[in-house]
């Protein structure tokens, strides 16, 4: 097994007029949207071969993204090859605090004035 960073994608604006919620919350959040899809599986790769500038650049026009998840876990074979895999590895890792929030990042949108999101999940340390 090798660790892989996915990336999860929106152009739903995350955050409530308070603005994003912490700890335990944004776990359950996140999970909650990426089983019910509402993250779009942008892209996937090995970590070693990940750069943190792939993310931000989902935030930048021409994309209309407002929300990007990274997620790094974990994964076989298996479930490099399936879609739907994924999402459930990733699911299963929210879900079961196999991961946590690493890093978060928030940048004006300076079109509409609302937050934009990077969220960084990391897996946990055994």
């Amino acid at each position: 097994m090798y660790t892989y960073t996915m990336t999860f994608v929106s152009a739903e604006f995350i955050a409530s007029d308070s603005g994003l919620i912490h700890g335990a919350d944004v776990l359950r959040l996140v999970a909650q949207k990426i089983s019910q899809r509402k993250l779009e599986l942008a892209d996937y790769n090995w970590t070693k071969e990940y750069s943190y500038d792939n993310s931000m650049s989902y935030l930048q026009e021409p994309y209309t993204i407002n929300f990007v998840v990274e997620v790094r876990v974990t994964l076989d074979m298996q479930i490099i090859l399936n879609r739907e895999a994924i999402y459930k590895r990733c699911f299963e890792a929210l879900n079961q605090q196999e991961v946590f929030l690493a890093k978060s990042h928030c940048i004006e949108d300076v079109n509409t004035n609302k937050p934009k999101y990077i969220l960084c999940f990391d897996k946990s340390a055994a």
